[in-house]
């Protein structure tokens, strides 16, 4: 049962608004209510973890930076000026935001106090480091770099210090995902020739190859209890989403027939996923019960043009057009 369902988006047009940011907030999913109204580009929502307010990136004032919006009272904010800065992502206690930014010339990850405003530089690499994700204990922040010579996964403590690289190989590893127990992280990988989904556990750096088929498998998002991934594979010849669990061989399609799948994200109890899905007129969010997949319910959440380019997580997943983030209580 479904009580209350809250999606944050980026819609390309809503009422003549470029790109702007909505909330979908409905048990009978009828209604919209735009959140911000500009007619900037505004993109990677990521919902604090109380729910409270909604981080992203928008062009507003001629360049990519950060702002916040209440979800309580409406009100908006900026919190970063002076360079270029993406993809903001919530400390688990929510007092800071993590993201990559060029305002020191080249591409960084820095942190934000909310209350504050302080900025602090966490990397300093010539080589660019991008996508940050924090571990659950907030303690450590995983991040992309090609200080290596190619995309690495490699870590830092939050509160600064030396960075340590993860993952050592000659292909390309990228998208770092921490696994809900701060145990292992899953990222996607080409070092079997085609995008595969691994694991690594950080100080040992032993790896799990959780896929290995000759399709493409990427989105991968960790189940609540981390011990299955949710991912996209085209090995059925179609963009559909499979569960694979982490310590078994047991593999589950659970999308059919739903047309091109994509980003699929767990709720935080476990029971349902939702995901994107295709059929040939837009791109819906779709909802399934974990693992069987049948009866999925269609969001009445309508997209053009489609074309995802990042990875999720429970609380959002992004498309190059529209983001939806979703939070089931």
């Amino acid at each position: 049962m479904i009580r209350w369902i809250k999606i944050a988006f980026i819609a390309g047009v809503v009422g003549g608004i470029l790109g702007a940011l909505l909330i979908y907030a409905a048990s009978s999913w009828e209604s919209t209510r735009l959140l911000t109204k500009s007619a900037a580009d505004e993109k990677t929502p990521a919902w604090s973890a109380d729910g409270r307010y909604v981080a992203f990136t928008s062009n507003r004032d001629g360049a990519d930076t950060i702002w916040l919006f209440s979800v309580e009272d409406g009100s908006e904010k900026q919190v970063t000026r002076g360079g270029s800065d993406w993809y903001p992502t919530w400390s688990p206690d929510g007092k800071k935001l993590a993201f990559y930014s060029n305002r020191s010339g080249q591409l960084d990850i820095w942190l934000l106090e909310i209350d504050s405003g302080d900025l602090r530089r966490l990397t300093t690499d010539p080589a660019p480091d991008i996508t940050p994700a924090w571990s659950p204990d907030g303690q450590s922040i995983a991040f992309a770099s090609m200080r290596s010579g190619n995309w690495d996964i490699w870590t830092i403590p939050a509160a600064a210090g030396e960075t340590v690289q993860v993952t050592r190989d000659s292909s390309d590893d990228k998208f770092p995902t921490w696994a809900p127990d701060g145990r292992s992280l899953a990222f996607v990988s080409m070092r079997s020739g085609n995008w595969d989904i691994w694991t690594v556990t950080p100080g040992s750096g032993k790896l799990g190859r959780i896929t290995g088929s000759s399709a493409i498998d990427d989105a991968p998002a960790w189940s609540p209890d981390a011990e299955h991934l949710a991912f996209r594979s085209t090995r059925s010849g179609n963009s559909d989403i499979w569960i694979k669990s982490i310590f078994g061989h047991a593999l589950t399609k659970l999308t059919t027939n739903e047309g091109f799948c994509w980003a699929p994200a767990w709720s935080p109890d476990g029971k349902r996923l939702v995901f994107q899905a295709d059929a040939g007129s837009g791109s819906d969010l779709r909802m399934a019960p974990a693992p069987s997949g049948m009866n999925s319910l269609a969001l009445k959440v309508k997209a053009k043009a489609i074309k995802a380019r990042r990875f999720a997580t429970w609380i959002f997943t992004q498309a190059a057009e529209e983001i939806f983030g979703l939070e089931i209580d």
